[in-house]
């Protein structure tokens, strides 16, 4: 019975592979756009379900990816596999339990709407991956399946798939660094290097949104210095549009929110500032 039942499936594998890329071929070849983690989940898995179908040649497998592709396409929540489900052995499922927890973890804390969507994206499919390379492990080597032992199949594709997954976690798993804060002379709003290097730092850490709010010492009138701290914020913000940064905020809080308490007429290097958030 048991025989039987894997020549079943090699029959119906071989069916589903001369039917070509039967309804797959469109998902394959289809534009997706948009830097979301759902796009970004559809755009991972339409490259490797390409690479099942062209490369391995593995119909199944494309089959089932490019379902989990065009479910997140449609803004559907996708959850990685759970390797329990997946006919994975024994041995293999603690290390792909725990990894799911990492990467469910990771998703959960802000992984699908933050800047490191994409990441978080990446990982999960190269966690499927993983998973589906060490699924394949019950058919046994060089094709031993028919009556083998089982696994593993391509060892160093397993491997290959978790140490991709590992990295692409790491990513996912960061957060940025901010607030970021940008100093200013007094009586200044222009941009100084030291400034111009903080600015740097955070267009190349962030993707999202970037609110901007501009603060000053107490030196000053109330009304000068909302208009001071205003002209702040205005300078750092154009700093960053120009550099392609999407901003949710520019605003003053002109003397009110102070870094460093002090009396009325102060002059205080630590409260000349602008501080810069992401807005998520």
């Amino acid at each position: 019975m048991k025989i039987f039942s894997r020549l079943t499936a090699l029959a119906s594998l071989l069916v589903l592979a001369g039917c070509g890329t039967w309804t797959a071929e469109s998902y394959l070849h289809e534009d997706i756009q948009g830097d979301t983690f759902n796009a970004c989940l559809a755009r991972e898995y339409q490259d490797r379900a390409t690479s099942e179908a062209y490369v391995d040649c593995n119909w199944v497998d494309t089959a089932q990816i490019v379902k989990k592709g065009r479910a997140a396409a449609a803004g559907e929540t996708v959850m990685p596999y759970d390797p329990a489900t997946m006919g994975v052995l024994p041995g293999d499922l603690p290390e792909l339990q725990d990894a799911r927890q990492k990467l469910l973890a990771a998703l959960d804390d802000g992984g699908r709407t933050s800047e490191r969507a994409c990441a978080c994206a990446k990982a999960q499919r190269y966690y499927d991956g993983w998973v589906e390379q060490a699924s394949d492990n019950k058919l046994g080597e060089n094709g031993s399946w028919l009556g083998g032992e089982g696994g593993p199949v391509q060892p160093g594709r397993v491997e290959a798939e978790k140490a991709a997954f590992w990295e692409a976690l790491t990513e996912c798993q960061k957060k940025a660094a901010g607030p970021w804060t940008i100093y200013f002379g007094f009586d200044k709003y222009n941009l100084t290097p030291e400034a111009q290097a903080v600015i740097d730092q955070i267009v190349s850490e962030t993707s999202t949104p970037l609110a901007v709010v501009g603060h000053t010492d107490t030196s000053g009138s109330n009304a000068y210095n909302q208009a001071l701290g205003q002209r702040r914020a205005d300078s750092v913000a154009g700093a960053l549009t120009a550099q392609g940064k999407d901003l949710c905020e520019k605003a003053s809080k002109g003397e009110t929110d102070l870094a460093v308490q002090t009396g009325d007429g102060v002059r205080e290097p630590l409260n000349r500032r602008a501080v810069v958030t992401t807005c998520e």
